[in-house]
């Protein structure tokens, strides 16, 4: 299906560049899907710097080729967006999101009574809050954590950990000699300290650039509750082998949630929403992203997604 694409700026705190994105000759008032990214400097087709996912270019092109709008955008302070990215706090982040769902209620080859969030990995823990403010109409998680960043973090640190003692060979000695997993532990609580100990938005950690107020924001933020005051459709999506979530949380959104969920857990499926056959070690898995990202994103995601769409907003 051929489609049209229109720049737009969404107002906020800082302009917010992005592309509204809708299928040839679709006429008024169909549903839009409002795409929320993951962690990190993501543009509005969820690439990065240091990793192009292009999950959200994928999942747009897609859900157009089904009849839907989408609107995807910039996060703040990247790409066109205004604003500075590392000062941007989760609730910033958040507040961007409702500017992007009052924007979307007000354009008229949308219905505003059919608006879906789509959120990959942190996004799925910003929808929820989003919805408290503006509430929407469905909502697709995608990868998404049901607990604290704080918890996620240190299940993935652990599992580092066991990575570092099973490893064979010299490398594995020399690692345990060191006690390299236990500086690990020391390392995050020295981080810690330092961004509790400070107002500042952004400070210097080993030379590197950190984000302390979006840190420190996590740290007062609980998804959970959220989550269950979410009664709007929800289709939960998460892979098997997804190291940077817990994969089984996909069936703990269904539990919290009050409205109907639909939860999927893909055999094989990386947090990238890709599939591989490496693993089971985050390690293994969190280096194999590069050999994933040259493919398409599963193809089961996809499908899912659309026969979702399909039965709870219909086209007419």
């Amino acid at each position: 299906m051929p489609i049209q694409e229109h720049e737009v700026i969404i107002p906020s705190a800082y302009p917010l560049a992005g592309t509204l994105t809708l299928p040839e000759n679709s006429g008024d008032q169909i549903p839009v899907i409002i795409m929320l990214h993951g962690s990190g400097d993501m543009d509005r087709d969820e690439n990065a710097k240091q990793l192009r996912i292009n999950a959200f270019k994928e999942l747009s092109d897609e859900a157009v080729r089904q009849g839907y709008a989408t609107l995807r955008y910039d996060k703040r302070g990247v790409g066109q967006s205004g604003g500075n990215f590392y000062e941007a706090g989760l609730f910033d982040l958040i507040d961007d999101a409702v500017a992007a769902v009052e924007f979307s209620k007000h354009q008229p080859q949308l219905d505003p009574k059919r608006i879906i969030l789509l959120g990959h990995s942190e996004g799925g823990l910003l929808a929820p809050a989003v919805h408290a403010r503006t509430p929407v109409h469905g909502m697709i998680l995608l990868a998404s954590p049901a607990e604290p960043l704080a918890d996620t973090a240190a299940w993935q640190r652990e599992q580092m950990k066991d990575d570092m003692r099973s490893q064979k060979g010299f490398g594995g000695w020399l690692l345990r000699v060191l006690n390299v997993p236990g500086k690990l532990d020391k390392m995050n609580d020295d981080l810690i300290a330092r961004i509790n100990n400070t107002t500042d938005a952004v400070i210097r950690y080993k030379g590197k650039k950190i984000n302390a107020k979006w840190n420190r924001e996590h740290v007062q933020y609980d998804v959970r509750p959220y989550l269950a005051e979410v009664d709007c459709p929800v289709l939960a999506i998460t892979g098997t082998k997804d190291v940077q979530v817990h994969p089984e949380h996909v069936h703990e959104i269904g539990r919290l949630t009050t409205g109907t969920c639909e939860a999927h857990l893909i055999p094989d499926m990386t947090h990238i929403l890709r599939r591989t056959k490496v693993g089971p070690g985050i390690g293994e898995i969190l280096k194999d992203y590069k050999k994933q990202i040259v493919h398409p994103i599963d193809a089961d995601v996809q499908r899912l997604i659309a026969d979702w769409l399909h039965r709870i907003f219909p086209l007419t």
